[in-house]
């Protein structure tokens, strides 16, 4: 009798809730999207304040703005190399800000109505910094005094970027202000050129991370590097990012958020490789995120299922981003779906697709020690986002499955 008392009162307090229905949210599950200055450039401030307001409801913590400044360049000179940055003149260029690097951008004020969005709602923003397109002519070959040339170029555009953002909002929003996305991505660089090419963009990358640490010394870098599984195996990938990071100048607290290869249709067991193998790679030096993919090659949003299994094969990361839940759900017939997938995941630690009692049981075992099964949602498993699991995360799994009941009326 007493061991059967014992067992009653340990199954209640398993499923007993002590905290209050208004009690915090968990972490969201994608913590930020991205947003491309092209659709936003010409907002209102209205606009940008329904933005965020629509993220926030749909979970997420932060906005990226893609590119605050855009260059397109056109070789006009095809007697020299396209590596070669004399050979192109400036074609276009927008910003979302006053800048001194875009000819009439003077009334340009999208980036100061997306930062008042930001403090209206209480959410954050991630500025991103220089998209100059000619970033894709470099990595093919041996590097040569062109690419210096540009990479120099570069750079400095970047830091000018930072001290007229620092000059213009970085007092007045500096509790909006995320950190900063490095626009120019990285990929998997073939092997006979990897060391040199790491060693170039590391030292691109240390100057804009100087500036950085001068004019904004609290705030966080983000870079988006990519891998095609074509080019390179998973080791000189891997090797190529140690020698980034470490020769940068990176902070642990800076962010290396891999591009999870979902838009070229790799299957998990491969995304999971090779986001697991970048994540041992770069975690001494930076903090691993993911930057899961939203679009098919031909622009086309990836099924709200596809999303959900990609994301559960990265569970090696700290947390997740999305290009782009404000392209390709918001708006559209997926919205819902995106909306529902997020309720089902919540609370969902053995990823079986709905939240249950399956799942205390499953992080009861994680918090005795015992090792979780193969696939895991560790977001789930983690909702207070204290990046460990403790008691607390118990009662928020818990108090997730009395709301998934009562939303069944179960």
């Amino acid at each position: 009798m007493k061991r059967l008392l014992t067992a009653l009162l340990a199954a209640l307090m398993l499923f007993s809730v002590t905290d209050s229905a208004d009690a915090e949210q968990p972490v969201p599950l994608f913590d930020a999207s991205f947003l491309q200055g092209w659709l936003c450039r010409d907002w209102t401030a209205e606009r940008f304040a329904q933005e965020l307001r629509d993220m926030k409801a749909a979970g997420f913590r932060a906005l990226i703005l893609q590119s605050t400044v855009d260059l397109t360049y056109v070789q006009n000179d095809m007697s020299k190399p396209k590596t070669d940055p004399d050979a192109f003149s400036l074609d276009s260029a927008y910003a979302l800000f006053p800048t001194a690097l875009v000819i009439g951008s003077e009334k340009a004020h999208a980036l100061e109505y997306a930062l008042e969005a930001a403090e209206q709602t209480g959410m954050q923003i991630w500025i991103g910094l220089v998209n100059d397109g000619r970033w894709w002519n470099y990595g093919w070959g041996a590097p040569d005094s062109d690419t210096e040339k540009w990479i120099s170029g570069n750079a400095a555009d970047h830091c000018t970027v930072i001290r007229e953002i620092r000059s213009l909002y970085g007092e007045r929003y500096a509790a909006q202000i995320a950190g900063f996305y490095w626009t120019n991505e990285y990929w998997n660089i073939e092997a006979a050129h990897a060391e040199a090419y790491a060693e170039q963009y590391a030292r691109q990358l240390k100057t804009v991370r100087s500036q950085l640490a001068e004019s904004f010394p609290a705030q966080r870098l983000m870079f988006s590097p990519f891998y095609n599984t074509a080019l390179t195996d998973r080791e000189t990938f891997c090797h190529f990012l140690t020698a980034l990071v470490r020769g940068s100048g990176l902070r642990q607290t800076d962010i290396l958020a891999l591009q999870d290869g979902a838009g070229r249709g790799y299957a998990a067991e491969t995304i999971r490789a090779w986001t697991a193998d970048a994540a041992r790679a770069a975690a001494n030096d930076v903090t691993v995120w993911v930057n899961n993919e939203t679009c098919t090659p031909e622009l086309q949003a990836v099924p709200v299922a596809q999303l959900r299994d990609d994301y559960l094969a990265t569970q090696s990361a700290a947390r997740h981003i999305l290009f782009s839940w404000n392209h390709y759900y918001h708006g559209t017939e997926l919205e819902t779906a995106f909306a529902q997938m997020l309720r089902n995941m919540a609370g969902d630690v053995n990823a079986d697709g709905q939240c249950d009692r399956a799942d205390v049981l499953c992080l009861c075992g994680m918090l005795r020690g015992e090792a979780p099964q193969e696939t895991v949602n560790w977001n789930a498993a983690d909702p207070d986002g204290s990046g460990s699991l403790d008691a607390a995360d118990l009662t928020g799994v818990k108090r997730l499955l009395l709301q998934q009941q009562a939303a069944d009326g179960t």
